[in-house]
């Protein structure tokens, strides 16, 4: 950690600052703390109509409908999933006690449905910066030898013995 003193004081920053005082001397040091962004629809609509080449009016109007197809089956109770991106799933949460937070009176938290998202493996690999390991390729047929040609003329199979007739039974 950074060994910086505070006026005259040879204790280090880290022992006396608060939080708020670190960023201020990180920011000092040139280190920038991650800026979290949000895409909204319109960029999402954006995205799409560059991509697949399409005006906005027709990339808007093929979001909405993803959109209102994965709602549609949300509602259902369907499960929708989408490869290599994720599952959204509809989920029953039951009754439960709880506490008003500015009361602390007691209550009942009614039951609810809701929708949860659970990414795919393979987003997830991608998010964290890992590269999937190729798939070993099949080995290819090794190419089929040709059959020698019969020399001699097939001989018909032999003729099986007849079994021998089994006794009467007797009385």
């Amino acid at each position: 950690m950074l060994a910086a003193t505070r006026s005259l004081s040879a204790r280090p920053v880290a022992s006396v600052v608060s939080r708020r005082s670190v960023v201020v001397v990180r920011a000092a040091a040139g280190e920038k703390p991650a800026a979290k962004t949000t895409v909204g629809k319109a960029a999402l609509v954006e995205a799409i109509a560059k991509e697949a080449e399409l005006t906005k009016e027709q990339a808007t109007k093929a979001f909405d409908a993803l959109i209102g197809s994965i709602e549609d089956a949300l509602i259902a109770g369907e499960r929708v999933t989408i490869v290599g991106f994720g599952s959204f799933e509809r989920k029953d949460r039951a009754e439960r006690n709880g506490r008003n937070p500015s009361t602390g009176e007691a209550m009942v938290i009614p039951a609810q449905k809701t929708a949860t998202f659970k990414v795919s493996p393979a987003l997830k690999d991608t998010i964290n910066g890992k590269v999937p390991e190729p798939k070993p390729k099949a080995a290819a047929p090794a190419p089929a030898k040709p059959r020698p040609a019969p020399t001699k003329p097939a001989s018909p199979p032999a003729a099986k013995k007849a079994a021998p007739p089994k006794p009467a039974p007797k009385k």
